[in-house]
C-alpha cells in the first residue's frame, strides 16, 4: 500500500470557549478542551479595556497534522471583552498523501461584546495541505478584530512548497451575510503570487470603522512588508492584507497593525504579549 493510497485517520475534535461579563470583568465560563486543545487560565492586563481577559490557545500534539479536523466555538456574552491568540505559531506538518488538515472557528459575538482573535501564524511545512475557515456572527453592536496569516517553510531546503492553502472567512451581523472572503492556492504558485514574499497576513475588524487608516499607516511604516486596505464602510468592515518578506517581519507586522488598530478603537495602546 502506497502513502497516496494510506486509509485515513482524520480525528474529529470540538473545543467551546464561553466568556461573560460579571461586574465589568469578563470571566471564561464554560470550556470544553479535549486534546489536542489546551488553554492558559485567563489573565487580565492594566493597559486593556476595562475587564478584558487574554486567553491563550495552547497544542498538546505538536502541530497539524495529515488529516486532523479541528473546530472551535467561541461564544462572547453582550458586553464581555477578550482577547484569544496562540502561545506560539502553528506548525502544519506533511500531509503524507492524506487528505489535508482542516481547522474550523464559529465565532458568535453578542452586543456590545468585543473579540480580538488573533493566532500567530501558521507555517505551513514542504508537503502540507491546510484548509481554515472562519464563521463569525456578530450581533448588532457588537466588534471583531481578527488576523490570519501565513508562512511557507522547507525544513530539508530541497525547494518543496506546501501543497494546497484554502481560507474561507464569513461574517454575519444581526443575521445577515456581510463578508464571504474565499480563496484556495497551490504552494507551486505562492511565489509567482506573492512576488517572491515568502510571508501572507491579514487583520480584519468588523463592527468599527476606526482603524481602518491607522492599520495602514502602522503597515506602511514597516521595512519589508507591501500592504492594502479595502474598507468597506456601508458594512463597517475593514480588511487590511499585507506581504512580508520573512516570519521577522510578519510577526512585527502583525504586531503593529494589532496596536494600531486597538489604539484606534479604544484609545489605548495595547501591553505587549509575553510569548
Amino acid at each position: 500500500m502506497t502513502v497516496a493510497n494510506a486509509p485515513s485517520l482524520a480525528r474529529t475534535v470540538r473545543g467551546e470557549l464561553s466568556f461573560a461579563s460579571i461586574a465589568g470583568r469578563t470571566h471564561l465560563m464554560r470550556q470544553l478542551t479535549p486534546h489536542p486543545f489546551h488553554i492558559t487560565r485567563p489573565f487580565h492586563h492594566p493597559c486593556d479595556p476595562q475587564g478584558m481577559a487574554t486567553l491563550y490557545l495552547q497544542s498538546s500534539s505538536g502541530g497539524i497534522y495529515g488529516d486532523d479536523d479541528l473546530a472551535l466555538c467561541v461564544r462572547v456574552e453582550p458586553g464581555a471583552a477578550v482577547h484569544l491568540t496562540t502561545q506560539a505559531s502553528t506548525v502544519v506538518h506533511d500531509a503524507r498523501g492524506r487528505v489535508g488538515a482542516r481547522q474550523t472557528v464559529t465565532a458568535t459575538i453578542a452586543e456590545g461584546g468585543l473579540l480580538e482573535y488573533l493566532p500567530d501564524p501558521a507555517i505551513l511545512m514542504a508537503g502540507s495541505k491546510l484548509t481554515t475557515r472562519v464563521h463569525a456572527h456578530l450581533d448588532e453592536g457588537a466588534t471583531l478584530l481578527m488576523a490570519d496569516a501565513q508562512l511557507c517553510h522547507d525544513p530539508d531546503g530541497l525547494g518543496r512548497s506546501f501543497e494546497t492553502l484554502e481560507s474561507d472567512i464569513s461574517l454575519t451581523v444581526a443575521g445577515k451575510p456581510l463578508l464571504l472572503d474565499r480563496f484556495e492556492l497551490n504552494g507551486a504558485d505562492w511565489l509567482t503570487r506573492t512576488g517572491g514574499y515568502r510571508c501572507a497576513g491579514m487583520m480584519l475588524v468588523a463592527g468599527d470603522l476606526r482603524a481602518g487608516g491607522a492599520m495602514l499607516e502602522a503597515a506602511n511604516s514597516l521595512s519589508g512588508v507591501y500592504a492594502g486596505v479595502s474598507h468597506l464602510a456601508a458594512r463597517k468592515i475593514t480588511l487590511l492584507r499585507f506581504l512580508a518578506e520573512d516570519g521577522v517581519a510578519l510577526s512585527r507586522a502583525l504586531k503593529t497593525i494589532w496596536a494600531a488598530a486597538r489604539l484606534a478603537l479604544t484609545g489605548q495602546i495595547p501591553a505587549a504579549r509575553r510569548k
